[in-house]
């Protein structure tokens, strides 16, 4: 490789090289940072989603509305069936976990 690359394409190539892994090592510092607002993030929605037909059945109309917002991102509906959900995150996650059988099947109103 020497006799193929010069040595002012190599600098070049070790610096951009560095660069990225700068930019990689802010990157992975930050998350470190924020982990624990994730964390706290998970625990409020993991929370939710075990009381969503309570709050649902509950709830005004506004706050119905609001919950939904908050879990939900689309719907798609065929002759007045809901034939696929996407959720919000973290709701996806919460909802692929196979531990808790509370936040697996919340209820009826659980899609």
């Amino acid at each position: 490789m020497e006799e193929e690359i010069s040595l002012s394409d190599f600098k070049g190539h070790r610096a951009n090289i560095e660069a990225e892994k700068s930019r990689l090592n802010n990157m992975i510092e930050s998350i470190r940072q924020r982990q624990h607002l994730v964390k706290a993030d998970f625990e409020v929605a993991r929370e939710l989603a075990t009381q969503f037909d309570f709050l649902y059945e509950n709830g005004s109309f506004d706050q119905k509305r609001l919950l939904c917002e908050t879990v939900l991102k689309r719907l798609y509906i065929e002759d007045g069936n809901i034939t696929k959900a996407e959720y919000n995150a973290p709701f996806a996650i919460i909802l692929r976990a196979s531990g808790s059988e509370s936040v697996k099947d919340g209820g009826r109103y659980w899609i």
